[in-house]
């Protein structure tokens, strides 16, 4: 039985899968000198063009107009999930870079929520994505991620959220407010933490989920998704 990696079989696949890991290393350390160099030389649509191929939430920050925004990079690790048919639900703001349909494994996707123009509000809302397992060919849970980035922050602060739902749970109101005030965190299927750069860690029944969250007022978010490798050493945070 052959096997298909990309379209390639058997041994090209092989090549294929060692060429790539090779190409990711020079890529991580040559990243930083190339990139700049690219972008300042590049056209404004050259550039822009080269900044969503990077599909880093640094390079999209610099084109985000807003005095409230969260940025959020998603990072599949897995080898056998989809993350499909995103849902948005906003409790202020607005949608300004929608996510994207699928988040395939090995591959990282961004999304960007900003305050809505003209009005003093920040960017708070909940994104949740179907963890579509390919193996069995069906969708088995929901990843829900909660963002707040307020707009007055002597009364407010960042706050951040990951867990996993059953399959079916709704992108809503409901689902925002339990990730955001509940305080029973792990009997709800999810973490939360005050954002400040440090990471949270959500352990489920086949995957871990982790993020970090900055800050600021021009928030960004890191979520990562991997297959159960942690189980041992990680423990949800407190």
């Amino acid at each position: 039985m052959s096997v298909e990696c990309g379209g390639r079989t058997d041994v090209s696949c092989v090549f294929y899968i060692i060429m790539n890991s090779i190409s990711l290393e020079l890529l991580c350390a040559l990243g930083e000198l190339v990139t700049p160099f690219f972008l300042e030389s590049a056209g404004p649509e050259t550039s822009w063009s080269l900044k969503l191929m990077m599909e880093s939430a640094e390079a999209v920050a610099a084109d985000v107009n807003s005095r409230r925004s969260v940025i959020v990079e998603i990072t599949n690790l897995t080898n056998n999930y989809c993350l499909l048919n995103p849902k948005v639900h906003l409790e202020n703001g607005v949608t300004h870079n929608p996510p994207q349909p699928s988040v395939r494994p090995l591959k990282t996707e961004v999304c960007t929520f900003t305050k809505s123009s003209g009005s003093a509000t920040g960017s708070v809302g909940v994104l949740t994505y179907d963890l579509f397992e390919r193996t069995q060919r069906d969708h088995t849970e929901t990843l829900a991620i909660m963002f707040s980035v307020p707009w007055d922050y002597n009364l407010y602060k960042n706050w951040f959220a990951v867990g996993i739902y059953k399959k079916g749970r709704n992108c809503d109101k409901d689902l925002f407010k339990q990730m955001y005030y509940e305080k029973k965190e792990r009997e709800h299927g999810f973490v939360r933490a005050e954002a400040n750069g440090s990471g949270i860690n959500y352990v489920g029944d086949y995957l871990d989920i982790k993020a970090t969250m900055c800050p600021m007022g021009n928030a960004i978010m890191k979520v990562e998704v991997w297959d159960k490798l942690f189980t041992l050493m990680g423990q949800q945070a407190v």
